[in-house]
C-alpha cells in the first residue's frame, strides 16, 4: 500500500513516479528498503501491482533518456485510495524526496 500511495500522491501533485524514485520514497519516508540490494524488491511488487491492475506501467524509452518505465496508479487502484490514505498523510508532511533527485 505504500507504493500505491507514493504513486497516487506523485500522479495527483503532478510528479512522474519511476522505479528508483519509489524506492528513495519507501527508503527515506518510510524506513524500508534500506539496503542498495533492496531496489529489485520494488520492482518485483511494481510488477505484482501491474498485473492486479492496480497501477499501470508506461514505457516511455521514446520519451525520457533515461529509458525509465513510469507508473500511474489505475481506476481500479483509485478506488482502494481507502487503504493507502495513511500513508499518503505522511508523504504530505514530508519534504520531497525529487529535491534530492
Amino acid at each position: 500500500m505504500k507504493i500505491m500511495a507514493i504513486i497516487y500522491n506523485n500522479q495527483y501533485s503532478g510528479t512522474d513516479s519511476y522505479g528508483y524514485l519509489i524506492w528513495q520514497s519507501l527508503k527515506e519516508l518510510f524506513h524500508i528498503y534500506l539496503n542498495d540490494c533492496d531496489v529489485r524488491n520494488v520492482y518485483h511488487h511494481l510488477k505484482e501491482l501491474c498485473e492486479l491492475d492496480l497501477i499501470e506501467r508506461m514505457d516511455s524509452s521514446q520519451i525520457d533518456a533515461n529509458k525509465r518505465c513510469f507508473y500511474t496508479v489505475t481506476g481500479k487502484g483509485v478506488e482502494m485510495k481507502g487503504r493507502y490514505d495513511p500513508y499518503i498523510e505522511i508523504l504530505e508532511r514530508s519534504p520531497s524526496v525529487l529535491s534530492k533527485y
